[in-house]
């Protein structure tokens, strides 16, 4: 168990010192050298582990990802509504993404247009957390939450892609400090893709639809009926309006 935990340590410091000088320096630039001396190791021992200056790179996407995923998958469980999945599912990827800025640097910037990259298990891992987002998408189509009519490949792209694009966006301006972050741009983001999305609920009632005219003449009904029903008022009067909007009715008939 010792030597065990041993060999685990030692391994997560390499891909922890890999990660930041990845993403600090690019794949191109790194040496095995520099990332044995940040993590304390001898060259030969992070051959030993990962091959090749390329394997340890794809492994670290790959591990980073699958531990999210299993942290992920053990909430969603318990969270019962289509919505409140979506949100817990973008909110990892955007808490992932701005508490480790070297991962969000090196898989944003550099591994995704790596065509290499996209035959691997890491990026796998990548795409199982997407296809998550995915069915919970057409789960909200199936059961009547979103619109029947709604693309849910369209839809996990643009929530995809646009938080993409901010982290992408954030890394070349420098990873500035802003008032606004981009998880607190999440919610309100998020809110304007559901609302184009969410089902329209039937209304309950009757809705009445008047022009100017009517209504003006509706309301003095109303409020000579209000009057009628007070002491000592006369119950004519409710009457004489009435017959003055059907004669009004009559009239607009007649012309029309």
């Amino acid at each position: 168990m010792a030597s065990h935990s041993r060999t685990k340590s030692r391994k997560d410091r390499i891909m922890d010192a890999a990660l930041r000088i990845f993403a600090e320096k690019s794949f191109q630039e790194a040496t095995i050298s520099e990332i044995s001396k940040e993590a304390g190791v001898s060259e030969a021992t992070i051959y030993e582990y990962f091959g090749t200056k390329e394997d340890l790179l794809f492994a670290i996407p790959e591990k980073i990802s699958n531990d999210t995923a299993k942290e992920s998958q053990a909430v969603l469980p318990f969270i019962k509504d289509v919505e409140g999945r979506m949100r817990a599912i973008l909110f990892s990827y955007v808490q992932l993404y701005q508490n480790n800025p070297h991962y969000s640097a090196l898989v944003l910037l550099q591994l995704m247009s790596n065509k290499r990259f996209r035959q691997t298990a890491a990026h796998e891992a990548i795409r199982h957390s997407a296809h998550s987002l995915l069915e919970v998408i057409r789960e909200g189509i199936s059961d009547g939450t979103f619109r029947s009519d709604a693309d849910a490949y369209l839809i996990r792209s643009m929530l995809m892609g646009t938080i993409e694009h901010l982290f992408i966006h954030w890394h070349m301006q420098g990873m500035p400090t802003r008032e606004k972050s981009i998880m607190d741009m999440l919610d309100p983001f998020l809110e304007i893709v559901l609302n184009g999305i969410r089902a329209k609920k039937e209304q309950q009632g009757l809705t009445l639809h008047l022009n100017l005219e009517d209504a003006r003449a509706l309301g003095h009904l109303l409020q000579n009926e209000q009057t009628a029903k007070l002491p000592g008022s006369g119950a004519s009067a409710p009457r004489r309006t009435k017959h003055k909007m059907d004669k009004t009715y009559k009239r607009k008939e007649h012309h029309s």
